[in-house]
């Protein structure tokens, strides 16, 4: 299967979702600098706070301590829309809420491009994430479900299609 190359040219707005705080500078912040520099708006959406990233540290305190480091991860690339949403780390389950809550999220920013960072079983460096692999499955079906007028009426945003899904390290 040949795979055509992206043309940057055709992005204006990217949503970027990951489960937590510095899964995108796992490779994915590459590709958001270079959109940022072109002059696309990039948006970041975290679906947890990474409160349970530290093993020697206290959740409360690693959810701020790693909030201020996205927040200077975002500013080094450009990105000024930070979501992080409150779902647990570590705990995460594909479920209707949280693909509510990121179908919201695409209605509200209104990208043209969605990308999330390798959701497969197997990653790099072993078995990926149980949060990896929930985000991109509910990615994945979050923006279907962002243009669809009847799923997730309740949200008051109207409907928004995603034309692309980009996959990072996969």
């Amino acid at each position: 299967m040949d795979l055509e190359l992206l043309k940057v040219e055709e992005i204006e707005r990217v949503l970027v979702v990951v489960a937590h705080p510095d899964d995108a500078e796992y490779g994915l912040s590459v590709a958001v600098n270079s959109f940022t520099t072109a002059g696309k708006e990039v948006g970041y959406l975290l679906l947890t706070a990474g409160e349970a990233g530290i093993r020697d540290m206290e959740p409360a305190k690693t959810k701020a301590l790693r909030a201020h480091e996205q927040r200077a991860a975002c500013q080094e690339v450009g990105v000024e829309h930070l979501t992080i949403l409150d779902f647990p780390d570590g705990e995460m389950e594909y479920g209707l809420d949280v693909r509510k809550a990121v179908a919201k999220e695409i209605r509200e920013f209104q990208p043209d491009t969605v990308a999330v960072i390798n959701f497969d079983f197997s990653a790099r460096w072993g078995i990926n994430h149980i949060d990896h692999r929930v985000t991109g499955k509910v990615v994945a079906d979050a923006i279907r479900d962002a243009d669809n007028p009847w799923i997730h009426r309740d949200l008051d945003v109207e409907p928004w299609k995603a034309d692309r899904l980009l996959i990072s390290g996969s």
